[in-house]
């Protein structure tokens, strides 16, 4: 792609130039927004002002025509995360103005590249004004361990000279006009002392690039300066400095253009040309089944279209309305979704299914989503098989106008990275990697093996994108300051091409996942942040060991049980994992992960730990036991057994009431999860049926159902939860004994639950059933005190 470099004549915006073209993109010019005149350091939250002058130089050594608009510099909007208000006079805007113009000057630029680390204040600015212009924002140093980053700045040859300090430790007249190669010395017993970031990203230190490898037509040699003292922070002033040729024989050459732009030319938006709205009207929603606790958390299950067209754009903007209507009629709206299950029966749609779901959603914050190709919803010959789309939400109310702005608890947070680098995968759609419920539980949007510099599938089948699925997870978790040994559950999809002729596929896929775990997915938490010892190397992405085959080769891999992840132990290996066998998945993957897991916050609070049984009869009595892990205070309760079955009575719960229903031969899984006065119940249930029992037909369904809504119920009433579960996803083996219209009768007679229903093309070897549900009790103390306010 041809994109441009946001220059601030530093390293890093000349290190992700270098590395942008070493992914096979070309700079075809730099951008700059450079501060009003004799304003000196103008403190910009966004951009270097200190070396400005310096900046149509800098495009001179490139060869690159240069781009200036100046500007006050003022912040109006200092929030971490960012939305145009339309404020020209923001230097965010400027930053619209100078892109647009260049955009409009190079009709083939795609993409803006820039020199963030760790900044997301800076990353979700560019990655705004990208999103709002049609263009991909490029960040090739995001997430780069500071280490490595110098490493690159040494490598490259890059003379990256000092000209601010503002840090302890640093001494405007000892430090200024040093290269970093000069100080790393000095850089790293800093961090040992202040935790000082050696690439300078924490605003320590800015610099200018004199000179470089990628300098091809010259060099800057600075002349004459004066040093300026502002407290403990000192800056440089460049008098006077000269461009010496590179160039056989001294020769300069003719100069590249540099264009200035007034801070207000040309301000008006640019359209995206989606012209739909939602109908206010909605179409009828009362067959849809939703929920809405007290404590904010809303639920609505299996949205299809209310249109009989089969055209999926027709069927989208039904679907939508009938969701906004869902939403307003609990004094909802959009932006209070945090978690989307988009199921087509064609993933063929996947792009324009996408169109319209950016036109409702928007791109701010978008929820996390998982997107799967089911091949069929309903049953051959059933009224509604035309349907070729369904959706299914979960939103938490952020306020509640009733109460007067009465927040009921803490609002969701979400990651949404855009910018392509080496760090993740951006997302194939408009939502976001993660969204945090009540700074506890955080719903991952589906991961498939994409590479995240060239975003194409992992080549070599589909254990290397299962892994490639883990390590992407891994780096997100890493992100957000959380692991793998935080997860509560795992959801794998599979394509049926994938595990065809396969028969030890699920065995290989649970091993891998487990395997994965245990390793974090080979990212060591808090690497990038830190600087490593001497001597650390790959190694320390295997405990240790130097490669994979060496560590699995002496730890026994998966059955291990001394693997650390950031210095915990035990990480647990019995993490519910489901395996669901689906018609496609987007953008031609095999496979696709779906993870439930915890914050670090959630993962330090104690817990209370409670046996879970689900019967008392036969030989399964007791048989769902709680485990307090060792030094990590979740509580699991799992039902993961060595044996094939167990025979136990089952309770099924109907309208507050409990009854017998009969003896039962299964299989069942279940895990849970208690912090503090926040509750989340992560509950993924199996059920497996004996041979001997496979020609009992529709009483199959009606004990298999029974055993989930048992197990619920069970979680539920353990837990306290009332009535904060909103539905059950359940995935059945389709198209043969079973019908959808049958198996949503049997769910009713033993569960007032909202059902997700799907039929798939295949499960874990003798599961039959695979149920989902997510359960809160998000402040039940200060939702009860708000309805006693309010009477």
């Amino acid at each position: 792609m041809d994109f441009v470099q946001l220059c601030s004549g530093g390293k890093d915006s000349t290190l992700s130039l270098i590395k942008a073209e070493e992914y096979g993109h070309r700079c075809i010019c730099l951008g700059h927004i450079a501060p009003e005149a004799d304003t000196g350091d103008a403190n910009s939250f966004m951009y270097q002002s200190v070396g400005s002058n310096l900046i149509p130089t800098v495009g001179r050594c490139l060869n690159l025509p240069t781009y200036v608009l100046q500007s006050a510099q003022k912040t109006k909007t200092t929030t971490l995360t960012y939305e145009s208000t339309g404020d020209k006079e923001d230097e965010i805007e400027h930053l619209y103005v100078l892109l647009k113009r260049i955009k409009r000057d190079f009709p083939t630029l795609k993409a803006v590249s820039s020199g963030a680390i760790f900044s997301n204040y800076q990353r979700n600015r560019v990655e705004s004004v990208c999103g709002r212009l049609g263009l991909t924002s490029l960040g090739f140093l995001w997430r780069l361990r500071q280490d490595d980053v110098m490493d690159m700045i040494a490598s490259n040859n890059i003379n990256a000279v000092v000209i601010k300090v503002s840090s302890a430790g640093l001494e405007p007249h000892r430090h200024l006009l040093k290269t970093t190669n000069q100080l790393m010395p000095v850089f790293r017993r800093l961090n040992d002392k202040f935790k000082f970031h050696v690439a300078g990203e924490g605003g320590e230190y800015e610099t200018v690039v004199t000179d470089c490898d990628r300098y091809g037509h010259g060099r800057i040699d600075i002349k004459d300066h004066e040093i300026v003292e502002e407290g403990d922070e000192g800056y440089v002033v460049v008098k006077e400095f000269d461009f010496v040729s590179k160039v056989d024989g001294g020769a300069e050459g003719e100069a590249p253009p540099v264009v200035y732009i007034a801070e207000n030319e040309d301000y008006e938006e640019v359209g995206d040309g989606v012209d739909f709205v939602v109908d206010a009207m909605g179409g009828d929603t009362s067959a849809i089944k939703s929920t809405m606790s007290k404590s904010g958390l809303f639920v609505t299950s299996s949205i299809t279209s209310a249109t009989n067209s089969a055209d999926i754009v027709a069927q989208a903007k039904s679907i939508f309305s009938q969701l906004d209507t869902l939403l307003r009629g609990r004094n909802l709206k959009a932006s209070d979704v945090f978690n989307v299950h988009l199921y087509l029966k064609d993933i063929c749609d996947f792009s324009k299914i996408n169109v319209i779901y950016k036109a409702y959603f928007g791109t701010y914050l978008p929820p996390s989503r998982t997107c799967i190709g089911t091949g069929k919803f309903m049953d051959e010959g059933d009224e509604n098989c035309y349907k070729v789309v369904q959706l299914d939400v979960y939103a938490q109310r952020i306020n509640d106008d009733r109460g007067g702005k009465y927040e009921l608890y803490k609002n969701v947070e979400c990651l949404h990275v855009q910018s392509l680098s080496t760090w993740a995968p951006v997302c194939v759609g408009p939502y976001s990697q993660c969204s945090i419920v009540r700074g506890g539980l955080m719903y991952l949007a589906g991961n498939i093996g994409l590479v995240p510099e060239t975003m194409k599938i992992v080549e070599g089948g589909w254990e290397k994108e299962l892994a490639l699925c883990f390590k992407n997870v891994a780096s997100v978790l890493d992100c957000l300051n959380s692991d793998l040994g935080n997860c509560f559950g795992i959801v794998v999809y599979v394509t049926e091409d994938a595990v065809e002729g396969g028969e030890d596929c699920f065995a290989i896929i649970k091993e891998v996942a487990r395997d994965q775990v245990k390793c974090n997915g080979t990212i060591v938490k808090g690497r990038a942040e830190g600087l490593s010892e001497e001597g650390e190397g790959e190694g320390e992405l295997w405990d240790g060991y130097e490669d994979e085959e060496t560590w699995r080769e002496i730890t026994g891999g998966v059955s291990s049980e001394d693997v650390e992840i950031d210095g915990v132990d035990a990480v647990p290996m019995d993490i519910p994992i489901s395996i669901v066998v689906v018609k496609d998945l987007p953008v031609g993957a095999s496979i696709e992960i779906e993870v439930l897991n915890g914050t670090e916050k959630l993962s330090r609070l104690g817990f209370e730990s409670k046996e879970l049984n689900i019967g008392g009869g036969g030989g399964g009595g007791g048989v769902l036991m709680s485990n307090v892990l060792n030094d990590r205070p979740i509580l699991w309760e799992t039902g993961y057994y060595d044996q094939e079955e167990y025979e136990c009575e089952v309770l099924v719960y109907k309208s507050g009431s409990v009854t017998e229903v009969s003896e039962f031969e299964g299989f069942a899984t279940t895990c849970k999860v208690r912090f503090a006065d926040e509750v989340a119940a992560i509950i993924l249930t199996e059920t497996r049926k004996s041979e001997e029992r496979s020609g009992v037909g529709g009483g199959k369904v009606k004990y298999a159902l029974a055993q989930i809504a048992t197990m619920i119920w069970k979680a539920k009433k353990e837990a306290n939860l009332g009535t904060d579960l909103g539905c059950v996803r359940l995935y059945y083996k389709g198209g043969g004994q079973w019908k959808a219209r049958e198996v949503e009768e049997a769910w009713a007679k033993v569960s007032d639950l909202g059902l997700v229903l799907l039929p798939v093309w295949d499960l874990d070897e003798g599961v039959h059933f695979c149920g989902h549900a997510v359960a809160y009790d998000g402040g039940r103390a200060e939702s009860d005190m708000w309805v006693k306010e309010q009477r």
